[in-house]
């Protein structure tokens, strides 16, 4: 298999935000929506492939070059393709999409120009901040390439560690990696220095660019304040979407709990929806596939008792009853003749734990013996469909009190035993508890608009300062 795709694909991440920028979602990918801002002349139709190194756009001081343009360019069609859709072909939709991506281009470098403009110069510390943070970045891309070629193109397999290579495996990899660069650069001589050399370059500018955009934050938005106002209306409105997005998946509020946690998210939890519980669990699955003999008997119990509940109901077919008792009691017998022998170690095990909680010792000792791993709390939604918990957890969470265990359950893949932390008071929040994080949750997304609206008018004063040379990326794409 070959990983070239993986150099084209290393910023596709950033070009991921582009899709909110209006390009097309049909299958045959269609022109931006918005009309570039600043066209360069028209293109010509058939051009040969171009000097990467060569300016295509000038901001000032700044210079992005025709290999910048097109890796953005290639990996933008890349992201098209995961997504199901073809890059374009037809002229027009051609200049519209590299227009739109030497446009974005532009916008990344909005802080470092008007970091220029405004005189701005990085600190010693800033500089060498930003060095060992480059080099670490591409150290770090250099390992992953290696260790991913070596799994692929040599006798290795799945290593994590360079040093673990021997020298023909290393010499190995190295050639098939060299190889994929020289077509990646057209360059006969570029070889994996050369591209960990260029990588570092763009981390040192990602960098850069970023120092001076948290100093232009800083000295323009963050000293932004809210008053009682702002807040009460930042809260009213925040409330409102919560209420509505975990009324609709109370499993939304554990994914905002996680990042929160996580400070992804600086947003306080300010409404809790019903059903949602914290409960810590020993869960005992054993290892291999579980027979398919095993999983079909299960089945077929399910369709008998459906069957026998509805021929009760309606009062039919006393006959079918007794044919339905028969064939379901020597299923069973056999469904539990391969439990038994396919999950034996586990059934003992999770027996053996709920005679040691009966025995009044403590859940996270026990938990922990059993596992091999101290138990978390896990925050589950029971009176719903939570997917990352089986219908026979949830079951048993929706009637126990808190500070209780529930006895060994089994639902066809593994045991548990499920111990209740609490269960989550539905409502608002009280304010009170979380009255500092509603006024700095305020405050961050007033400071954001501002930081977003100073960032909007400088990319329409950047756009008509840059300098476009169509003529030395006109190749691209085509």
């Amino acid at each position: 298999m070959k990983l070239f795709a993986r150099i084209l694909s290393l910023t596709v991440a950033a070009l991921m935000l582009l899709l909110a920028s209006g390009c097309g979602s049909d299958a045959q990918a269609s022109a931006p929506s918005a009309e570039p801002t600043s066209a360069p002349e028209e293109s010509v139709t058939s051009v040969p492939a171009g000097d990467r190194s060569a300016v295509a756009i000038k901001l000032g001081d700044i210079e992005i070059t025709a290999g910048e343009l097109e890796d953005n360019y290639n990996s933008y069609m890349q992201m098209l393709s995961y997504y199901g859709m073809t890059a374009p072909t037809d002229e027009a939709s051609i200049s519209e999409y590299v227009q739109m991506i030497a446009e974005d281009l532009i916008s990344q470098q909005l802080p470092l120009w008007k970091a220029q403009q405004l005189g701005m110069e990085l600190t010693e510390d800033e500089k060498k901040k930003i060095d060992e943070q480059a080099h670490a970045e591409a150290d770090a891309e250099y390992n992953d390439l290696i260790l991913s070629y070596a799994s692929y193109f040599t006798d290795a397999g799945t290593v994590e560690d360079v040093s673990a290579l021997t020298e023909e495996q290393l010499a190995a990899t190295i050639e098939a990696l060299n190889a994929d660069i020289r077509e990646y650069y057209g360059n006969e001589t570029a070889d994996i220095d050369v591209y960990i050399s260029d990588r570092y370059d763009t981390y040192t500018k990602e960098l850069t660019v970023n120092t001076f955009a948290d100093r232009l934050r800083a000295e323009n938005v963050d000293s932004i304040s809210v008053d009682g106002d702002a807040v009460e209306a930042w809260y009213t409105d925040a409330f409102a979407k919560q209420k509505e997005l975990f009324d609709s998946d109370p499993t939304m509020y554990r994914s905002q709990r996680d990042s929160l946690a996580e400070d992804s998210s600086s947003e306080p939890l300010l409404y809790v929806p019903e059903g949602l519980a914290l409960i810590k669990l020993i869960t005992l699955t054993p290892e291999g596939e579980i027979p398919e003999t095993f999983s079909k008997n299960q089945q077929d119990l399910l369709a008998l008792e459906a069957e026998y509940g509805k021929i009760a109901l309606a009062g039919g077919d006393e006959a079918r009853l007794q044919e339905i008792e028969k064939e379901y009691s020597v299923l069973k017998a056999e469904t539990e003749l391969a439990e038994a022998e396919f999950f034996s170690t586990e059934k003992l095990a999770a027996e053996s734990a709920y005679e040691r909680l009966k025995n009044g010792e403590e859940f996270d000792a026990v938990a922990t013996d059993a596992t091999g791993t101290a138990p978390i709390v896990h925050l589950i939604w029971y009176a719903g469909d939570d997917y990352n918990f089986a219908d026979t957890v949830r079951g048993a969470v929706s009637s126990m009190e808190e500070g209780t265990y529930s006895d060994v359950l089994f639902d066809g893949n593994s045991y548990y035993i499920v111990y209740l932390v609490g269960h989550l008071t539905a409502g608002a929040v009280d304010r009170a508890s979380i009255a500092e994080s509603i006024s700095s949750a305020a405050a961050v997304e007033t400071r954001d608009a501002a930081w977003e609206e100073l960032t909007k008018t400088w990319e329409q004063e950047a756009l008509a300062a840059a300098e476009f040379f169509p003529d030395t990326y006109a190749w691209i794409g085509r």
